[in-house]
């Protein structure tokens, strides 16, 4: 997410329109990569784990546009923090010293958290956002402000409240299914949404 001084305000809903019909687009990419190896003779765990990532990016951008096409951002937005996940896993499986090690451990449930690269570190997650940033810039940062969304924080009160100026400051709050998130805040996510799917690609 674009911190608030450089997100654009003059967005409309033709341009959340837009970025979500181009997620369908990457849909489509990503079905077609999948294609590719899977109608292959031999699947092998490289596969697997490839298609393990290319499933769940799917499901990922189609639950994203669901739960936006009901303005329900409070419950999409954790999804791209959960597709930054899908990169996470995708990069690790790049820098490792030994590949096939690295998928049997995978298919085996070992934690990649508990897997070493190629240069003996862990791949905890902070790790890998960390070294991701790298080859793509501002990564870490969408990393952070999405993970606000996954467990109750201060975010999240400050989504259904607002102070009222009186002759005494009060605050206000709303509690239902109201639209707590502006248009340029939605397209945001929706940008992001599309945007962190481009490592995958």
């Amino acid at each position: 997410m674009m911190s608030k001084e450089f997100r654009k305000k003059n967005v409309t809903e033709e341009d959340l329109f837009l970025i979500i019909e181009d997620l369908i687009e990457v849909e489509k990419l990503l079905l077609k990569e999948a294609k590719i190896f899977l109608r292959m003779e031999f699947i092998n765990t490289t596969d697997l784990y490839h298609s393990a990532i290319i499933n769940r990016a799917i499901s990922f951008i189609r639950g994203f546009k669901l739960l936006a096409s009901e303005n329900n951002y409070i419950s999409s937005v954790p999804i791209i923090r959960m597709q930054i996940d899908n990169c996470l896993r995708l990069y690790a499986g790049s820098i490792v010293a030994d590949y096939s090690v690295f998928y049997y451990e995978y298919l085996k449930g070992t934690h990649i958290r508990n897997l070493k690269d190629m240069n003996g570190k862990r791949m905890t997650d902070s790790y890998l956002v960390k070294q991701l940033d790298e080859v793509f810039p501002g990564i870490q940062n969408l990393y952070k402000n999405t993970s606000g969304y996954i467990h109750l924080s201060n975010k999240h009160s400050f989504l259904h409240t607002e102070i009222v100026d009186g002759s005494e400051k009060k605050i206000s709050a709303r509690v239902g299914y109201f639209d707590f998130f502006k248009i340029d805040e939605k397209v945001d996510y929706a940008y992001n949404m599309f945007n962190i799917l481009l490592p995958i690609l």
